[in-house]
């Protein structure tokens, strides 16, 4: 039974989730939806498929709707087991009930959907914690992400809930969704640029390009905050500017293992 675990990240933290997930439990293939997207043949023959994505202004991210909608529609899989990961700050809403909606649209119905809270790095909103919360809440993720592996292993059965108004706020999220590309004109690149072009390596939609030793935006953007919180010089603001100010934060690289 071929199994195929794949994830699309911003800053990093549904990444790391799917590799804690992978390291755990046996996949054949474990691979970004973009490299997916790009190559699907790992999709081929697939059984068992897991997703991973973090949730942004209360639904999934351009990408995800993409690669459900485009990849698997028209990979259509027989699938036994079906199972949704998405991360949130805290405040999913929408989330399973949309990812539910998407599947439904591309053939398939999940076996098992849940949410794990982290670490919000939504800069506009929210000021990243100081180091002792952040270990408060890495230990809170690896004891939920245990859990997670646990049922997974089991392949245990947990559907999404249809809260009310979904399908109204899904159509807002549809128009939203055409506006967030744009709004990488709010990111404004300091002199403390060097042009070392980490910003556009991490950009998990390709919405960077270095040209003459400065980023430029693309208008492409999922508003992940992948760029800000990686830059090495901080040299990414924003205008205007967050009204709690600047913080940054990049995830560990397990949140179960010894790093967490």
């Amino acid at each position: 039974m071929r199994s195929t675990l794949c994830w699309f990240s911003g800053t990093g933290n549904s990444k790391t989730v799917a590799l804690d997930i992978a390291r755990s439990l046996p996949f054949d293939h474990v691979g970004s939806m973009e490299e997916l997207a790009q190559r699907p043949e790992p999709l081929e023959e697939t059984r068992v498929l897991g997703l991973v994505f973090p949730i942004y202004f209360f639904g999934p991210p351009e990408t995800v709707r993409r690669f459900i909608l485009e990849t698997l529609g028209s990979a259509d899989l027989d699938l036994d087991y079906l199972f949704i990961v998405f991360t949130h700050g805290g405040m999913p809403i929408y989330g399973a009930s949309m990812t539910d909606r998407l599947l439904a649209d591309a053939g398939y119905a999940a076996s098992y959907v849940t949410g794990i809270s982290m670490v919000d790095t939504y800069i506009p909103l929210f000021r990243m914690p100081s180091e002792h919360q952040k270990r408060r809440a890495h230990a809170k993720i690896a004891r939920r992400l245990t859990t997670v592996i646990q049922q997974l292993g089991e392949q245990q059965m947990q559907v999404a809930t249809r809260l009310p108004f979904s399908r109204l706020y899904q159509t807002i999220w549809e128009r939203l969704l055409r506006a967030r590309g744009a709004k990488d004109k709010q990111f404004v690149v300091t002199d403390a640029c060097t042009g070392c072009g980490i910003c556009a390596h991490v950009c998990p939609v390709e919405n960077i390009v270095i040209a003459s030793a400065r980023p430029q935006f693309q208008h492409r953007c999922e508003q992940c905050f992948a760029c800000y919180h990686r830059c090495p010089e901080h040299a990414i603001e924003r205008s205007p500017r967050p009204l709690r100010g600047y913080s940054w934060y990049i995830p560990p690289k397990t949140f179960i293992g010894e790093e967490s």
